[in-house]
C-alpha cells in the first residue's frame, strides 16, 4: 500500500446512554419504590501508537470513525452498558490538529503513546437517583450527555535515522535501493519519488532506517512542488546524506548544493543540528581528472564536511559509506 502521510478524519465519541424511568412492580410489592438505573457512558475516540505501523495507509478511505454509544439503563437499577472506545492506531510521529482551527492538540509518540481526540458523553441517571424522604416515586430522568463530534487532521512526519537530501534525479532513490531493502522506483526522469520511502539498512549489530524522500526544487519552504513535504520529514531525520550528481559541471553542481541549503534555511523549521555529509553520485559516468576537480572545489568550499564519491551502479564507494554511517549512527 502507497505511503500516506497525512488523513482528515470525523471524530465521534460515543453517546451516553439515557437513564431509565421504572417502579419496582413485583408480587406482593405492588408499590414499590423507583428502580431506574443509569445509563452507560458513551466510548472514546483514541488515537494511539502502533509500532508497527510507519504510515497513515490505514486511514485511507475513512472519513468517519465512530466509538460505540452507552445502553440506555433499565428497571432493578441496572445500570446500561459503556460503549466500547475506538482505537485509531498510527505510528510514531503522528502530529494531530483541530482542523478547524490549526490548533496543535498533540504528538503521538513512544512516550505519549495515547490522545483522546473525541470524549465519550456520560451516561444519563435513572429516577432511582433522585428518590428521597418527599419524593418516594420520582419521575425525573436525565439523558446521557450527547456525542463530541470533532475534526481532526493527522499528520505524519516521518522518523528515521537517515534521510537522504536532493535535488530530483540526484540519484537518491538508486543509492537506498543499493544499500537497503527497499523497492523505491527509478527512472531517468525528475521526481520519480512522488512519496517517502523508507529502507533498512543492517549489520550484525544494529538496523538503520533510511528515508528516500521527493526531490527538492528552488522554492520549495514556500511551497513549491513537493517541498513542504520533504522538508518536514527531512526535519525528523537524525543525520542527512545530501546528495549531488557528479555528471554536472563544478558551477551546476554547486548551484544544486545550495538550492537544497538555501530551501532548508528558509523553512520554518531549524535544521541546525543535524549533521549533513555530501555524496557525489553517478562516479562511474565521471572522467577522473573532473572528479578530481569536483573533490577539491567542494572541500574548499565545505572543510569540515565529509565527502563520500560512490556509484550505486558499480558499487565503488558504498562498503565505506555504509561502514561510516553504522559508525555515526
Amino acid at each position: 500500500m502507497a505511503f500516506q502521510d497525512e488523513a482528515k478524519i470525523i471524530a465521534i465519541s460515543g453517546k451516553g446512554g439515557n437513564g431509565c424511568l421504572s417502579f419496582r412492580r413485583e408480587k406482593y410489592i405492588p408499590r414499590g419504590g423507583p428502580d431506574g438505573g443509569d445509563g452507560g457512558d458513551g466510548g472514546d475516540v483514541v488515537v494511539v501508537y502502533d509500532k508497527n505501523l510507519n504510515s497513515l495507509s490505514n486511514l485511507r478511505g475513512k472519513k468517519v470513525l465512530s466509538a460505540q454509544s452507552g445502553k440506555g439503563g433499565s428497571g432493578k437499577n441496572m445500570k446500561g452498558e459503556s460503549g466500547d472506545d475506538l482505537l485509531v492506531p498510527v505510528p510514531s510521529g503522528t502530529m494531530i490538529y483541530s482542523e478547524n482551527t490549526g490548533e496543535l492538540i498533540g504528538e503521538i509518540t513512544e512516550k505519549n503513546p495515547k490522545i483522546t481526540v473525541a470524549k465519550g458523553g456520560k451516561g444519563g441517571l435513572g429516577n432511582a437517583r433522585f428518590k428521597s424522604s418527599t419524593n418516594q416515586s420520582p419521575r425525573k430522568t436525565i439523558d446521557g450527555e450527547e456525542a463530541d463530534r470533532r475534526e481532526i487532521l493527522l499528520e505524519l512526519r516521518l522518523i528515521a535515522d537517515i534521510g537522504l537530501l536532493g535535488l530530483p534525479n540526484a540519484g537518491k532513490s538508486t543509492l537506498i535501493n543499493t544499500v537497503t531493502n527497499s523497492k523505491s522506483k527509478i527512472g531517468s526522469y525528475a521526481f520519480t519519488t512522488l512519496e517517502p520511502k523508507l529502507g533498512v539498512m543492517e549489520n550484525e549489530l544494529r538496523t538503520i532506517t533510511i528515508a528516500d524522500l521527493p526531490g527538492i526544487i528552488d522554492g520549495a519552504a514556500e511551497g513549491q512542488g513537493l517541498g513542504i513535504k520533504f522538508l518536514k520529514h527531512a526535519y525528523r531525520t537524525r543525520f542527512l546524506l545530501h546528495l549531488i550528481d557528479a555528471s554536472q559541471d563544478i558551477e551546476e553542481a554547486f548551484n544544486a548544493y545550495e538550492t537544497i541549503e538555501e530551501e532548508l534555511e528558509k523553512f520554518h523549521l531549524d535544521f541546525s543540528d543535524q549533521q549533513r555529509w555530501l555524496c557525489l553520485t553517478k562516479v562511474d559516468v565521471v572522467e577522473s581528472q573532473h572528479l578530481s576537480s569536483l573533490i577539491s572545489f567542494f572541500q574548499k568550499k565545505l572543510p569540515k564536511t565529509p565527502i563520500y564519491p560512490i556509484s550505486s551502479v558499480e558499487g565503488s564507494g558504498i562498503d565505506e559509506l555504509k561502514s561510516e554511517l553504522f559508525k555515526q549512527i
